[in-house]
């Protein structure tokens, strides 16, 4: 019964269905990071499966947190129940390494939170940062807003968090409606950076000679980055 869940068992489900899937190591960060041990995570997490609250797929080598394999959880069936899902409870059989690289981002931004740098004001993730802008829909992995520690000065930025497994057709086609969509008026405010996380310098290269060959006036609207330099704050943007 949901009833029976903490404060932070629920919060757990809560990061795990807004990510779709996470590993034992992200959900550390996010809800354990105070924490020396790793022991609250591991019972809170097998009794949370237990419940049938989450559901856990196979071991996946490496990620964020490195070092040996770790588990990766989404939502069980009362999980699924807990949140209010809409339509038929359904389990994906596969590790989503798209849903696991946007929440490293998440990730690496919490362990910058530390060093007190900036505050994750926000992130928010697919599809709640989806947008229509001009008539046209734009389809970001995560909207991010910081605030640097030093002023009251706020960025913000969309991600897209890239794996090389998109043709550069594709590409060239987002950053198109991307730069339409800052230029149609529609936008209150400062057009959102757009910021590619990309996993290594050949991809980032080739993503930005697509930057290159468009319109020069849009040029200052992207960036690539490879994940392992995530996050590069200076290159953010600042809202009206």
């Amino acid at each position: 019964m949901t009833r029976e869940l903490s404060e932070r068992d629920r919060l757990v489900v809560e990061y795990v269905g807004r990510f779709r899937q996470l590993t034992a190591g992200q959900l550390r960060t996010f809800v354990f990071g105070e924490l020396a041990s790793q022991t609250p995570c591991d019972r809170t997490l097998k009794r949370l499966v237990d419940g049938k609250y989450l559901m856990r797929l196979h071991r996946l080598v490496g990620g964020t947190q490195g070092g040996s394999a770790q588990y990766v959880y989404q939502l069980g069936r009362q999980g699924w129940r807990l949140l209010g899902r809409a339509g038929e409870y359904w389990a994906p059989r596969a590790v989503n390494l798209h849903a696991l690289a946007i929440a490293d981002c998440m990730v690496k931004l919490k362990t910058a939170e530390r060093q007190e740098v900036f505050k994750v004001v926000s992130f928010t993730t697919e599809p709640a940062c989806h947008v229509a802008v001009g008539g046209l829909l734009l389809t970001p992995d995560a909207f991010v807003e910081l605030k640097l520690s030093d002023s009251s000065e706020r960025l913000i930025s969309w991600l897209e968090v890239d794996r090389g497994t998109e043709h550069l057709s594709t590409i060239q086609e987002k950053c198109e409606r991307y730069w339409k969509a800052s230029i149609s008026g529609q936008w209150d405010g400062n057009f959102p950076f757009v910021l590619f996380v990309v996993p290594d310098e050949q991809r980032k290269h080739a993503i930005e000679r697509i930057f290159r060959a468009g319109p020069i006036g849009a040029r200052e609207l992207f960036s690539a980055c490879p994940m392992a330099r995530f996050p590069p704050v200076a290159t953010s943007r600042t809202p009206h």
